[in-house]
């Protein structure tokens, strides 16, 4: 998120935002010094640096783990060396269409029988209906008038 933010600042959009939050800031030590802003660590954040070097350290101590955390990548040839290149085509691709494109819409409707939902894909899935406010109040008060009934029934 702090990288978007700062990509969009960065890109000349006037969003109002403090350094404060971004990774590499340091808050002054003493009252009256200058806080100080590191741009290269809040770079390295957004390059992936970070989660270069929790591959490489998984890979070293746990490879289980490591196949099981970065399965995805490794299915498509990304080890800890090419993270910074994955990021950087990423940004590229961005620059060069940064419209968004909105996906097609799949033209699936659905069948409400009751609390079964019957989609035109052939997927049924069950859904609770809700109640309207006068059936709740009624099930509240039945459920009042029965705790009354037998708090009576005790007492005699």
């Amino acid at each position: 998120m702090w990288a978007a933010l700062k990509g969009a600042v960065d890109g000349g959009l006037h969003i109002p935002h403090t350094n404060k939050k971004f990774p590499g800031f340091k808050p002054a030590e003493e009252k009256g010094q200058e806080p100080e802003y590191d741009a290269d660590a809040h770079k390295e954040k957004i390059f992936g640096t970070h989660v270069k070097e929790y591959m490489e350290m998984l890979q070293e101590e746990d490879p289980t783990k490591y196949e099981a955390h970065f399965s995805k990548f490794i299915e498509n040839d990304i080890d800890a060396d090419k993270i910074e290149e994955m990021y950087s085509d990423a940004h590229e691709k961005i620059r060069e269409e940064p419209e968004h494109a909105a996906a097609e819409k799949k033209d699936i409707t659905h069948e409400r029988d009751g609390e079964q939902i019957t989609s035109s894909d052939g997927t049924e899935h069950l859904r609770s209906t809700k109640i309207s406010l006068e059936q709740r109040r009624a099930k509240v008060a039945e459920k009042i008038q029965r705790a009354q009934a037998r708090m009576m029934e005790d007492d005699e």
